[in-house]
């Protein structure tokens, strides 16, 4: 995933800049692997050949090489030294970069890294900003204010919460990974869009992460309150699209007529035919976001359609009384709120959760409700799955209480940290040829 940064005044003031993940998707265990020395020897070498300014944060299968380290601390620190040694914006001894693009348009890049793989808490594919690199972060955000003229952009793998970007429910979603610091505490995960909030200097925030063609409607996101544009970045590999479409992003900063442009770059088309091709425009003055309609409209189908976010003008919000009530999942799209203050809702058949600050989706409560109904009682303090239809014996046979977690929070971590599973599984193959040898000396 790339994207090219450039000021059209002068055109030769470019950057070229990674959001992550420099390998092929699969992990075979094999040299040049996703993770591994020599991937990043190739990666780094194919961004410093452009003859450009170049950054990379580091994604999180840029910290899957289990075959050559033993530690995150090992792999990052390889990932660092080939980084500083290709491109010009890394070079501080940190996964994490600051860079001035431009001092006359006092234009600065932020880039931002995962740090940890085989020590996540849950899901090892977490884009996990730890406390130091978010202090550095909000502190350098800080030093280029709006008011002396300055504009923020910034680059992570996945993005922030609340960016309003489609995102993937069967993947990203359901397992926690699909925003930075995502299956943490909400407060962390909130932050960077605090830090947004408080910063109109912070005009665009690129990332990638999704797999994601550039072609759906939210694929470019500003959110009210803000003044940033949010940006998805695609893929260039064959095998790592989920929507079959190879994209790179062009974003054009025109300084002196106060306006970003935002194109995409179509290595799936033929010669000629591959753009680059003007998506949007955001002007920085009034931060006023104009989407132009992608050719191609939005892609193919999958799980990659928007999962639904609330607003209070909607008309989908329900109020339970004292004596609570019934959703009908598969009629209606809701949402409410529980009595914990925790923010829960129906669509597509699902039951979810939902970031009470933002309203942005958080994860799955329960994948499929076909032939279930959700009930909330007990005030908003008892919410319950039951059989559609049932009465009697049947509804008490079949009831499921969701219970909230220990966090308070009601979406399920379903993937848990690979390197625990791996070693699992190391141990399941051992006891399995134990027993097998066990089986042929007693027969």
């Amino acid at each position: 995933m790339r994207y090219l940064l450039s000021l059209s005044d002068p055109l030769s003031s470019c950057a070229l800049l990674s959001v992550g993940d420099l390998g092929r998707k699969e992990i075979l265990g094999e040299a040049g692997d996703a993770g591994t020395s020599l991937c990043f020897e190739r990666g780094f070498s194919y961004l410093s050949s452009f003859g450009l300014a170049s950054g990379a944060v580091a994604g999180n299968h840029d910290l899957e090489g289990f075959a050559e380290f033993g530690s995150d601390e090992a792999n990052l620190g390889a990932w660092v030294e080939a980084a500083a040694g290709s491109c010009e914006m890394n070079g501080a001894g940190t996964p994490w970069f600051s860079y001035t693009l431009s001092e006359a348009h006092k234009v600065r890049v932020v880039g931002l890294s995962t740090t940890r793989f085989r020590d996540a808490e849950h899901s090892s594919h977490e884009i996990y900003v730890g406390p130091e690199q978010l202090a550095w972060f909000e502190r350098e955000v800080a030093r280029f204010p709006a008011a002396a003229g300055w504009r923020v952009v910034v680059v992570s793998h996945a993005p922030p919460l609340g960016c309003g970007l489609r995102v993937i429910r069967g993947v990203h979603l359901k397992n926690g990974c699909a925003f930075l610091n995502h299956s943490g505490p909400i407060a962390r995960a909130r932050k960077f869009m605090e830090i947004v909030r408080a910063s109109p200097q912070v005009v665009c925030w690129f990332s990638g992460h999704y797999h994601l063609s550039h072609d759906h409607e939210d694929s470019v996101t500003h959110v009210p309150g803000t003044g940033c544009v949010f940006v998805q970045c695609g893929v260039i590999g064959e095998g790592s699209s989920r929507d079959g479409r190879r994209q790179s992003r062009v974003a054009d900063f025109d300084v002196e007529n106060g306006e970003v442009r935002i194109y995409s770059v179509n290595h799936h088309l033929g010669e000629g035919e591959r753009g680059p091709r003007l998506d949007a425009t955001f002007d920085l003055e009034t931060r006023e976001l104009t989407k132009i309609a992608a050719e191609g409209g939005e892609g193919a189908e999958g799980d990659w359609v928007q999962t639904y976010v609330p607003a209070e003008d909607d008309g989908c919000y329900s109020k339970f009384g004292s004596s609570g009530g019934i959703v009908k999942p598969e009629d209606s799209v809701c949402w409410w709120h529980m009595a914990d203050g925790a923010v829960l809702g129906t669509a597509d058949n699902m039951l979810l959760e939902y970031d009470a600050a933002t309203l942005s989706p958080l994860g799955v409560v329960v994948g499929d409700l076909g032939g279930k109904e959700v009930v909330v009682t007990g005030g908003g303090k008892v919410l319950m799955i039951v059989k559609k239809g049932a009465s009697g014996k049947e509804m008490l046979s079949t009831l499921q209480v969701v219970q909230p977690g220990e966090d308070g929070s009601y979406w399920v971590k379903f993937q848990r940290n690979k390197r625990v599973r791996l070693e699992e599984m190391e141990r399941e193959e051992e006891a399995r040829a134990f027993l097998a040898g066990w089986n042929v000396d007693n027969e």
